[in-house]
């Protein structure tokens, strides 16, 4: 296996994106060239190894990408870090066959809290931000929890990839 750097990638969920779930809509597509775009280039620059909570939207979408990317370079590596083992348990039927199909390509799997608390994301993200090297938040400005990591990346002084999916 490659050494290389590790990114944290992290993202708005479909409420919080322009599109919500529609995955034909040009803005979708966009993002998600953008999406890959961004993580070509950042392997080209020595990332290898990315870590994902997973959640719908965004982060799916990347974790898909590269899933896709690794069937060209095996050196590249995804660690799903799931922020507690019951995440997807109460989504719909698609998303939720979506997230355990992705999560079982993953290399590695990561629960960082058993059980869904008031703390266990913001421990997700610690964790996730304790092994990166640089963050990619699909981030449109508003509070919340992409928010967080962004600001908390800074603070650590951990380069942040901002993509607006309201601007691509």
């Amino acid at each position: 296996m490659e050494k290389g750097k590790v990114c944290c990638i992290v993202g708005h969920q479909p409420a919080n994106l322009p599109f919500g779930c529609s995955e034909k809509d040009i803005r979708c597509v966009r993002l998600k060239e953008s999406l890959e775009t961004e993580i070509r280039k950042m392997i080209q620059n020595g990332t290898y190894h990315f870590m994902c909570p997973m959640n719908l939207g965004a982060e799916l979408y990347a974790a898909e990408i590269i899933e896709q990317v690794q069937k060209d370079n095996p050196s590249v590596t995804i660690t799903a870090v799931l922020p507690y083992e019951t995440q997807a348990e109460d989504w719909a039927e698609p998303g939720r066959d979506r997230f355990f199909e992705t999560v079982q390509h993953s290399t590695e799997e990561v629960f960082t809290s058993r059980r869904y608390d008031d703390t266990c994301i913001a421990k997700n993200l610690e964790y996730m931000l304790g092994f990166s090297d640089e963050l990619v938040a699909v981030w449109n400005g508003s509070p919340g929890n992409v928010e967080y990591a962004v600001r908390e990346a800074n603070r650590r002084g951990i380069p942040v990839i901002q993509i607006n999916p309201e601007l691509v």
